[in-house]
């Protein structure tokens, strides 16, 4: 069983990168980011870029993550 980033993460591309980049700009707001919120605008901004230059290896990676898990 993946960490619950990984799932959120996952969630995250399979919405496109319309829901990633508003994720980004509400996380960026925060004054104060904890270790969390870092970690978590690294893993966005990886997945951002992936979106970008590989959509099709994307979608083919969120697939594969939504087969494990079922």
């Amino acid at each position: 069983m993946y960490p619950r980033s990984v799932h959120r993460d996952a969630k995250a591309i399979g919405l496109g990168i319309e829901h990633v980049e508003r994720e980004i700009r509400n996380l960026e707001r925060v004054p104060k980011k904890a270790k969390s919120i870092r970690k978590r605008l690294e893993r966005l901004y990886e997945a951002k870029k992936h979106l970008i230059n590989n959509p099709k290896e994307a979608k083919s990676l969120v697939d594969q993550l939504k087969e494990i898990n079922e």
